[in-house]
């Protein structure tokens, strides 16, 4: 009859599907090694920082021509967030873009009495040194000085800077941002089992 021939029709169907995966399955189990592990990523590939030493690189962050005295201006350079500075007279100044106390960025600070002032703060770094200049975080009262307690006062990190060519160049770690995502891949894999990829 044709409704036996119908349901006939549809097992041996289901029947080669099973087989089909079935054979698919047992090749991918025999399949060598080498070729089963290329589309793995294996937690033992992370690497570690010492692989990254420092090479310091003159970085062309901005032209100078961006520049106008007693002035701050982001800029971005080796993976690093950089804050070119200029004082009344037009020197140029660099420093990292990260404010000690909280990491906001200090480009919407101000230049005054030749140091950086952070806008948020007004913690005070010395534009060729990055020293600390009078109180940390003053402003606003109260707050600021309350703020001031989660964090010992610290230095602003300062570059090397020159101008060549019409550009602002940085002397930069070029490695720096390497050793940093190592570091941080290894502490983010590590806390979930071993960086070579087993369990404590």
């Amino acid at each position: 009859s044709p409704r036996h021939n119908s349901g006939s029709q549809r097992m041996l169907a289901v029947l080669v599907q099973f087989a089909a995966g079935a054979a698919a399955f047992q090749a991918a189990l025999t399949a060598p090694q080498g070729a089963q592990r290329s589309a793995v990523v294996r937690m033992g590939d992370v690497q570690d920082p010492k692989a990254y030493p420092p090479k310091n690189v003159w970085t062309t962050v901005c032209s100078s021509k961006d520049l106008k005295p007693s002035s701050l201006k982001a800029a971005f350079g080796a993976g690093q967030d950089i804050l070119i500075a200029t004082d009344k007279g037009g020197k140029v100044f660099a420093a990292a873009n990260v404010c000690p106390h909280i990491g906001t960025p200090l480009d919407q600070g101000t230049v005054e009495d030749g140091a950086i002032v952070c806008p948020l703060h007004r913690s005070a770094f010395d534009l060729r040194s990055g020293k600390l200049v009078g109180p940390w975080c003053p402003a606003p009262p109260l707050i600021g000085p309350l703020t001031g307690k989660l964090k010992s006062p610290r230095e602003l990190k300062t570059f090397q800077v020159r101008t060549s060519g019409g550009n602002v160049q940085v002397l930069l770690d070029v490695n720096a941002k390497k050793r940093f995502d190592a570091s941080y891949w290894r502490g983010v894999l590590d806390a979930q089992g071993k960086v070579d990829g087993g369990y404590y």
